[in-house]
């Protein structure tokens, strides 16, 4: 049987739209599966949520729905995006479509998968929903590159841009601090923010603590490889090439972020970090925040200030009894530098974590004996 996808998904959305347009939690509610899956990127509220079920979703919505104001819901027919009937889990297929709007303060984008249910209606069992822009402050898009009508040395004029914008950054973009550490805030999320804010015309400056943009990569075990496949791990604005290994080393993401950086025009101030603690003045609403820029005490006013914090946090090194009796080494895998190191040693890799596998794999390369406990 033939599966007209633009139709089905065109009468689903008619009817989703309608019901978000006219405020009808009910009828809203009604257009997914009894499990269905609401994700929302700052449409309904300036946080990211995923609710499940109708439950979940009526309660989000009873209380965001009206102040959304969704208006002009349309499909996307965009390459890739355009509807189409396939796979949408790895045990049913059903019909999937990107789709597009408006709200109260900016362009939204989305995309919605369906399955029919016991009744052959189609239902939605994930509904994607995000701001793609701020109405007033959309992206600029790609330069022309002729500066004051004519053509200008690049150097001197994204010299000028980065000192206007040290002198007076809009928007900090910094590490979470705390008495004892800091957390980089040039990685992919920072460079990321800095990019897209970048494209919004924000003057925006990096704090980053280390010597290099990628550094915080550089510093990890030396045979790391990422997990997911590059297109998991991607950065906007600028693709991996087609080239680009499947799975991406250490290494080559380090020097992928440094480059990234300089691409996209980034303004970062290396070996600095902000010291606590950054107060507000309620009047100027602005921070006084200090930067140790490389041993020189710099004051900054930004308006706003994003903690690139990332998802991982200082090792934890476990106290040990006895460990003082221990002959050999004990580290954490963030000091892990290569088997080499451990040549005709017996090795202990406690956890089973990605971390302690990959140890495992490149102690067994070097013909080390290895055990991996875990409890």
């Amino acid at each position: 049987m033939d599966i007209d996808a633009s139709a089905i998904a065109e009468s689903w959305l008619q009817s989703f739209g309608a019901f978000l347009q006219s405020g009808d939690l009910a009828g809203a509610t009604s257009c997914f599966a009894p499990h269905g899956y609401l994700r929302d990127v700052l449409i309904f509220t300036w946080n990211n949520r995923t609710l499940v079920g109708h439950k979940q979703i009526t309660t989000y919505l009873s209380e965001t729905l009206n102040r959304a104001s969704i208006t002009e819901v349309k499909l996307d027919t965009r390459e890739h995006l355009a509807p189409s009937f396939g796979h949408v889990t790895p045990m049913a297929s059903g019909v999937s479509s990107g789709f597009t709007f408006e709200t109260a303060v900016g362009h939204g984008e989305g995309h919605f998968s369906l399955v029919k249910n016991e009744n052959r209606e189609w239902k939605a069992i994930v509904v994607f929903v995000t701001l793609a822009d701020i109405r007033g402050h959309e992206e600029s898009g790609p330069e022309k590159g002729v500066y004051g009508g004519h053509t200008l040395a690049w150097h001197d004029v994204h010299r000028e841009r980065s000192e206007a914008i040290e002198r007076d950054p809009h928007v900090l973009i910094s590490q979470e601090t705390n008495a004892d550490h800091f957390i980089v805030g040039a990685g992919q999320t920072g460079l990321n923010v800095g990019a897209r804010f970048r494209q919004m015309n924000i003057p925006s400056l990096i704090i980053e603590t280390t010597a290099r943009v990628g550094d915080s990569w550089r510093q990890r075990y030396p045979m790391l490889t990422l997990h997911t496949i590059k297109s998991h791990h991607g950065m906007l604005y600028q693709s991996f090439p087609d080239n680009w290994p499947t799975y991406t080393p250490r290494d080559k993401l380090a020097d992928w972020l440094e480059q990234y950086a300089i691409s996209q025009d980034l303004v970062i101030w290396t070996n600095s970090r902000a010291l606590p603690t950054p107060t507000w003045n309620p009047i100027l609403k602005r921070w006084s925040v200090t930067i140790d820029r490389a041993g020189e005490l710099v004051t900054l006013h930004p308006a706003h200030i994003v903690i690139a914090a990332g998802a991982l946090g200082v090792p934890h090194l476990p106290v040990i009894q006895d460990a003082g009796a221990f002959q050999g080494d004990i580290i954490h895998a963030a000091a892990y530098d290569g088997g080499k190191n451990f040549a005709g040693k017996r090795v202990m890799v406690v956890g089973a974590g990605n971390s302690s596998a990959d140890i495992c794999q490149d102690l067994a390369f070097h013909a080390i004996l290895r055990e991996m406990p875990q409890h």
